[in-house]
């Protein structure tokens, strides 16, 4: 039995009891791209090496619907593809600081036989989202196309990884990006996104072939994976039972993304044939640390809005402890890969609670990891 809690996200989608709804299955498929890139706003067969599908969920002000994303990247630039079943906007978003706080976006809409590609930035929670170019920066969509074809809109689009403008990300490749993804039902840039909206983690490849992934787990590495897996399932079930008792929206948004990060960790559970030590049943877990540390921290939460908060962090705080430390064994790298988008996703949680704290003039004091640590994660 591990001795501490953790972190981790892909797989089997189960229905959380209650009001909170979980998101549909991400599923990452591979391929060698074999197929020449060209901005023509049709994703070919193997045009891409990797293709993800998100699917958001109906709720209240969304429709629901689904984005599939396929990318390839080399050393130097990435080439991507957003599908997403509606005639109006899509957009993708990476490494938002917390919710749509400084994320590197992209907005693409057709209109006609024309294209339009945006290059923005996210200044604030929930926009606005600013033309780079606007705020000082520079347009650094390389080439782009798009089409709009039997109620689903596709955009092309390619970009250097590391752009060098202040309001681009700089990616590199083998990175687990953070991203956040939406779609509206109409093409004004101004329209809030009203079909559906999610966030994920996208993996670059390491090499321009397709990175090397091991066939085998250690058994140190299986133990982790099972591990994070049960963790991030603690987190989405405390999540749950605290938007319950409190109402706050942060709460159900997170275990929504909590569900998420299980399923990453189940996709790696699938693919090297490991068995779950438990069921998904809500509030079911194996691991005794972890139980107990749920049932204290339940207890704690139930108190007030206040301390939901502040255990909600605490357990942020713990999972960012567990991944580092998984992180620091695990030489596998597609099992290296989800615990980096973990750890990043546990991170953006942690800013989360510690705002909605500050919103209530609360301030929040870390109970496990280093100040400095903290100040890294939230000081931004």
């Amino acid at each position: 039995m591990r001795e501490s809690p953790a972190a981790l996200l892909i797989g089997l989608l189960v229905l959380l009891s209650g009001c909170v709804e979980p998101p549909e299955e991400e599923r990452i498929s591979e391929r060698v791209a074999s197929e020449a890139w060209a901005a023509d706003g049709i994703v070919g067969e193997n045009e891409y090496s990797r293709t993800m599908v998100l699917i958001g969920p109906s709720r209240s002000g969304y429709s629901g619907g689904e984005m599939e994303i396929s990318w390839r990247n080399d050393q130097e630039h990435l080439y991507m593809a957003m599908k997403g079943r509606t005639e109006g906007w899509i957009s993708i978003g990476f490494e938002p600081l917390e919710w749509m706080k400084d994320a590197d976006m992209i907005m693409g809409t057709v209109e006609g036989e024309r294209a339009t590609v945006l290059d923005l930035y996210s200044t604030g929670r929930y926009g606005p989202h600013e033309d780079d170019a606007f705020l000082g920066g520079t347009y650094d969509i390389l080439e782009f196309a798009g089409s709009e074809r039997d109620g689903y809109t596709t955009i092309e689009l390619k970009r250097r990884l590391d752009t060098g403008d202040v309001f681009d990300e700089a990616l590199e490749p083998g990175q687990s990006v953070s991203v956040i993804w939406a779609m509206a039902d109409q093409d004004g840039r101004d329209l809030k996104h009203d079909v559906a909206y999610g966030e994920a983690i996208l993996p670059l490849i390491q090499d321009q072939v397709s990175g090397t992934i091991a066939a085998t787990l250690s058994p140190r590495e299986e133990e982790g994976v099972l591990f994070i897996w049960e963790e991030e399932k603690v987190a989405r079930d405390l999540y749950a039972e605290l938007y319950r008792e409190t109402e706050m929206a942060v709460f159900l948004d997170l275990a929504r993304s909590e569900q998420s990060h299980m399923d990453q960790a189940k996709a790696l559970v699938d693919k090297y044939h490991l068995v779950l030590p438990v069921g998904d049943e809500p509030g079911s877990f194996s691991n005794q640390p972890l139980i107990d540390l749920y049932d204290e921290l339940l207890v704690q939460g139930m108190r007030s809005q206040e301390e939901a908060l502040k255990v909600a962090a605490a357990f942020e705080e713990i999972s960012i402890m567990d991944l580092e430390r998984e992180l620091e064994v695990a030489e596998n790298e597609d099992v290296r890969v989800v615990f980096q988008g973990l750890l990043a996703g546990s991170r953006k949680h942690l800013r989360s609670y510690v705002r909605d704290l500050e919103e209530m003039g609360i301030m929040y004091a870390p109970q496990y990891i280093s100040e400095k640590e903290f100040e890294d994660v939230v000081g931004d």
